[in-house]
């Protein structure tokens, strides 16, 4: 891991820490850092690179489901080329409705899925 990439899942570990306590209490720092990789490279697998619209999709990994990503309203969202990347994620809300992310959350895999 390179010194920018170690600095990036330190931001996202310590906005998950601080700003989502209740989401993570329950999971040792290790394993939190571990899906927070996972989270960073699957975000930069949809061609996000600002560390905030990372972190905020690595916050819905552990928000909604850690393979939200999957699911085929979203998903068409995310990969929308069209848009720029940081745009689509604000578009994923309002190109997508609550019960895509009920049914999101509802038929994910889980964390072991991913890794």
């Amino acid at each position: 891991m390179t010194p920018d990439e170690e600095d990036l899942l330190d931001h996202v570990f310590d906005y998950l820490c601080e700003e989502q306590p209740e989401t993570v209490a329950e999971i040792a720092d290790e394993e939190i850092r571990r899906r927070a990789a996972v989270g960073i490279r699957r975000a930069q697998g949809h061609g996000i690179e600002q560390p905030e619209a990372i972190t905020a999709y690595v916050s819905l990994m552990f928000l909604v489901a850690p393979d939200f990503d999957l699911h085929p309203k979203i998903g068409k969202v995310l990969a929308d080329t069209s848009v720029p990347a940081a745009q689509r994620m604000k578009q994923i809300f309002t190109r997508t409705s609550e019960s895509d992310w009920e049914e999101a959350a509802e038929k994910s895999g889980g964390w072991d899925a991913l890794s």
